[in-house]
């Protein structure tokens, strides 16, 4: 019987020992992305910018086909940081389609229908 306990005893240490790695590894792994427990080598990860760089935007990327008939046109055009916001006449008088797109590569993110 006291071998039972004993063993009850080590086994809710063990437990108790791996729940504080398991915690202190996701707290090391919020503070850094980066972070490893088990790191296979000692080489210091480089530390990257929080900001992220400003796309050059004066680079053209191309041509970008939106598939549009051509009644449509385009009612207005929104830049929100690297993104551009087109609202459509799809029939050239009641907008109708929002596209999203991304200014640096040209690809078109998403697009809403705001009438069938």
């Amino acid at each position: 019987m006291a071998v039972a306990k004993a063993l009850v005893i080590v086994m809710s240490f063990l437990i108790a020992v791996l729940m504080g790695l398991i915690i202190y590894g996701f707290y090391q792994k919020s503070q850094n992305p980066n972070y490893k427990m088990f790191r296979a080598d000692d080489t210091p990860i480089a530390q990257t910018d929080a900001t992220p760089a400003q796309p050059d935007l004066r680079q053209g990327f191309g041509r970008v086909a939106l598939d549009l008939t051509d009644a449509a046109r385009i009612v207005s055009a929104q830049a929100t940081g690297d993104r551009l916001v087109l609202v459509i006449a799809r029939n050239g008088e009641n907008p109708d389609l929002v596209v999203v797109m991304d200014m640096v590569s040209g690809k078109v993110l998403g697009r809403v229908k705001t009438a069938p």
